[in-house]
């Protein structure tokens, strides 16, 4: 790594860090990303629920926030459609409706259109995803809403030796590794498509393919690309976190990956750096400000003083006074239940604490 002194070390790689880091690198600071992986939200489909958008209805910088991370995602290459007025239902791997304002656009693709004919494709022994299933389950979801939309069943073999059992993870991992591999499934996907306006496949294209080539992938089949969200690992969560860390790497933050923070460095009411638990000695990253963005685990690095946030997020003493005034808490409250709000609040505190560390930036030099 170039230095160890940044003005922001943002610490945790769910939305809410990712989210963080990319406001505070847009406001043109020198950012370092601290995780020990990716965020929880990889496991689900990386979907806003329709539902999540009341809730925080209330937040000034709600719309704001959205339109960033939409414009994020979209130059990370992983492009959302949707918007927060409105809603489209679309398929879980349950065969079930989801109500959703904004997605990624290969699973928003997979709404039951009016009227347009389906071919829902499964791999042969892929025990994740059920084909017939599905199809059955979407025709009387389709039939419930009067869309109109017809589903049909179609399953391809793969000629690759996969290992047993087959999962998404490896035939996305092939996918991206392998162009003969790619080649082969695209090619099996063409013949299933034949004769229909649009595929669902499970979420098998890719931990790493773009915008760019699912409109590639879609102009080889001839037809309309949907996925489908299968079971954790969830491909389309993996993806967006693949696609939106390279992008912060490409714009300069720096990534620090598989050791945690183990302490924040507080001296005079400000947070001077953080201490990495990397092996053989600790590393510390200095710094003018920092978020902690690592959901109910946040407060471990506090020493245990931690008793809320303030308004502006820094993080509170059992006194009520400001722990540091340049420290911030993104995500969920540590202290919280359930987070109801879902990837919404991710994305807005996320965006909010970017904002504030940039407003903060000269105010609080590190010692």
């Amino acid at each position: 790594m170039g230095t160890d002194r940044y003005d922001v070390v943002v610490v945790g790689a769910g939305l809410s860090g990712l989210v963080a880091a990319g406001a505070a690198a847009h406001r043109k600071l020198k950012v370092a990303l601290v995780s020990t992986g990716p965020g929880s939200f990889v496991t689900g489909s990386g979907w806003l629920k329709a539902q999540e958008i009341p809730r925080a209805s209330a937040e000034p910088e709600l719309k704001e926030a959205i339109a960033f991370f939409c414009e994020l995602m979209r130059l990370a290459g992983c492009t959302y459609a949707g918007d927060i007025s409105t809603a489209r239902y679309l398929p879980t791997v349950l065969g079930d409706l989801e109500s959703v304002a904004l997605a990624p656009l290969t699973l928003w693709n997979a709404d039951p259109h009016e009227g347009v004919s389906t071919a829902v494709v499964g791999v042969r022994g892929l025990s994740c995803f059920d084909e017939n299933f599905m199809a059955e389950r979407l025709t009387e979801q389709a039939l419930r809403i009067s869309s109109g939309g017809t589903y049909t069943a179609r399953q391809i073999s793969l000629t690759r030796e996969m290992g047993v059992p087959i999962t998404t993870l490896r035939i996305a991992q092939c996918f991206d590794r392998d162009p003969s591999f790619r080649a082969e499934l695209i090619n099996s996907l063409r013949m299933a498509a034949s004769g229909y306006e649009r595929i669902l496949v499970p979420g098998i294209l890719g931990l790493e393919s773009s915008a760019e080539q699912f409109a590639e992938f879609e102009r080889e089949l001839g037809c309309t690309v949907g996925e489908i969200p299968t079971l954790p690992p969830s491909i389309p969560g993996l993806r967006i976190y693949h696609r939106l860390e390279s992008y912060l790497h490409k714009i300069g933050v720096e990534l620090y990956r598989g050791f945690p923070v183990d302490k924040v460095e507080i001296h005079d009411g400000l947070c001077t750096g953080l201490r990495v638990a990397s092996p053989g000695r600790p590393l510390y990253l200095h710094c003018q400000s920092a978020v902690l963005a690592t959901g109910r685990r946040s407060v471990s690095p506090l020493g245990g003083e931690y008793a809320g946030r303030d308004q502006q997020m820094r993080p509170l003493t059992s006194t009520g006074s400001v722990m540091a005034r340049n420290l911030f808490i993104a995500g969920p409250l540590p202290h919280s239940g359930v987070d109801n709000h879902g990837n919404v609040l991710h994305i807005l505190t996320g965006y909010r604490a970017g904002n504030l560390v940039a407003s903060t930036r000269g105010n609080h030099a590190a010692r």
